[in-house]
């Protein structure tokens, strides 16, 4: 059985916490993967790019805050040193943060690169946080692809329900990635795809997808995100920029009953989280689900070593 000594950092720089810093989570992510060995090269954890943006957006000293993420903390831990350490942690502060990280474009020949690699036909496409999105979804459907044969350890998705392809709808890079990894055989017996879940159901029946052969399709083809997409936007037709804002508003708002949510903000251990809304708790969920297995990882190393 293939065994993940690498990966991609799969939470998005858009994707928030509760606190609602967008590239927390990733920033968090790459530094307990690396800390692990676990994190590809291609990846750092270091002071610059966004990881430099956030530090300085929320007033937090940098030294400090990488050797603390060296200590592979869960991410509540994350959250809470942030909150306990940051100087500028207002709203109006966190707001102006997030709308710079969405407005960071590459440079062109940088942007190329990314282009070139995952095959992007739209040369204008520059905005840094899609195009690391995008190469991210990639880079883990080339390493699966590869491995396939050898039989795959599980792998949590991480690709969160709040994120946007180049289509514009939210949960859609999810959806695929939950299937994808479901029919290599990657898919965590715990989590739910197609039919079996309720979330990929509401999402098709919102967008006029048909998930029954959604699934069919990334079964039978394997195909990465972008001809993934490319499929469903030929099937949904031409919605214009109102109604694909309008769904994604209404996944990104969609809640869990009660009971549920009270089960996922127990299980991610985030006891202070009142919000109902599913992506977030889902990405909890996640976020518990693979820290678990880079600590269970690190200790397994060092039991070897010893």
């Amino acid at each position: 059985m293939y065994r993940f000594e690498k990966l991609a950092p799969l939470i998005g720089p858009t994707v928030a916490g509760p606190l609602g810093v967008a590239h927390l989570p990733r920033m968090w992510l790459k530094g307990v993967l690396s800390a692990a060995g676990m994190l590809m090269p291609e990846y750092y954890d270091t002071y610059k790019g966004f990881n430099q943006r956030v530090c300085d957006g929320l007033g937090l000293e940098p030294v400090a805050w990488f050797a603390f993420l060296a200590t592979m903390p869960a991410y509540p831990e994350a959250e809470a040193y942030v909150r306990a350490h940051a100087s500028k942690i207002g709203a109006s502060a966190i707001a102006a943060l997030n709308a710079e990280l969405l407005a960071v474009e590459r440079p062109a020949e940088r942007a190329a690169e990314v282009h070139a690699r995952v095959g992007l036909t739209d040369s204008t496409l520059c905005t840094s946080a899609r195009l690391i999105g995008i190469d991210d979804w990639f880079a883990v459907h080339e390493q699966l692809l590869a491995h396939r044969s050898e039989g795959l350890e599980p792998l949590v998705p991480m690709v969160s329900s709040s994120e946007i392809g180049l289509l514009d709808i939210a949960h859609l890079p999810r959806l695929w990635m939950k299937s994808f990894e479901s029919a290599v055989g990657a898919l965590p017996a715990e989590w739910k795809t197609g039919i079996n879940c309720g979330f990929d159901c509401f999402v098709a029946t919102l967008i006029g997808l048909d998930i029954e052969a959604a699934t069919a399709f990334i079964h039978a083809r394997l195909p990465n995100y972008l001809v993934f997409e490319s499929w469903v936007a030929e099937r949904i037709g031409h919605p214009d920029a109102a109604t694909k804002a309008a769904w994604t508003h209404a996944i990104r708002t969609r809640e869990k009953n009660a009971e549920q949510a009270a089960a996922d903000v127990a299980e991610a251990e985030m006891p202070g989280v009142s919000s109902r809304v599913a992506a977030l708790l889902n990405d909890l969920v996640d976020w518990k689900h693979m820290h678990a297995y880079a600590v269970a990882r690190t200790a397994a190393a060092n039991l070897s070593r010893a």
